[in-house]
């Protein structure tokens, strides 16, 4: 963690554009444009009257037939914080009442703006520390390893399971396997199965015949 308490100053943009609360609402768009940012601080005659956002032009249909300045279609009474203040307490307002911004100020300067994408970065630099630490390998889970020992007993159990494994019923009187020798398909009836065995030991007793 970068520190055991955060502040806005530290994941805030600094320096951020403003807008003239005079202009149009072309003059805005085509700010937002350019710079691209999603919020401008509107300030007239030196002063901060609100701030404005891309949804605040999506609402400007509302004004129809007229010509509406900067400061007529911007959010007023903007939300302001110290450089100092919790970065946990900013992340809180900016989710309960749904803000975009925080415009962080000090004895009347702007200072830098704290937006929506500042706190995704803030939560990524609060995240990695622990993510590196895991390190590029480290598995989501961890199974506990038993060491028993060799026992050949197990060996030809877990033999056994895995070759009834390999067989699925793919229709009645028929069985699909998988060799674990040679890696061949084995597809034959149950009768013709047990007609192999049947030749196998007259074979062997002696009382094969042609």
């Amino acid at each position: 963690m970068l520190s055991s308490t955060p502040i806005v100053r530290q994941f805030m943009t600094p320096d951020p554009v403003t807008i003239d609360g005079g202009l149009s609402v072309a003059d805005a768009r085509e700010r937002l444009f350019y710079t691209h940012a999603r919020h401008l601080p509107v300030y007239v005659g030196g002063h901060l009257v609100g701030i404005l956002s891309d949804r605040d032009l999506a609402r400007v249909d509302t004004y129809a037939g007229k010509n509406p300045t900067v400061e007529q279609v911007c959010s007023p009474n903007p939300y302001v914080v110290g450089p100092n203040t919790p970065l946990a307490e900013v992340a809180q307002v900016l989710a309960d009442q749904k803000f975009g911004a925080a415009l962080v100020m000090q004895d009347g300067q702007l200072l830098g703006i704290f937006t929506v994408i500042d706190a995704l970065r803030a939560l990524v630099a609060q995240l990695r520390p622990v993510t590196a630490s895991l390190g590029p390998d480290a598995p989501a889970t961890a199974e506990p390893h038993h060491d028993h020992g060799h026992d050949p007993r197990h060996d030809a159990m877990m033999h056994s399971q895995s070759r009834h494994d390999g067989v699925s019923q793919a229709a009645p009187g028929v069985r699909v396997g998988l060799d674990s020798v040679g890696g061949s398909i084995d597809v034959r009836s149950d009768a013709g199965h047990r007609a192999e065995l049947r030749r196998a030991a007259t074979t062997v007793t002696g009382r094969d015949k042609p």
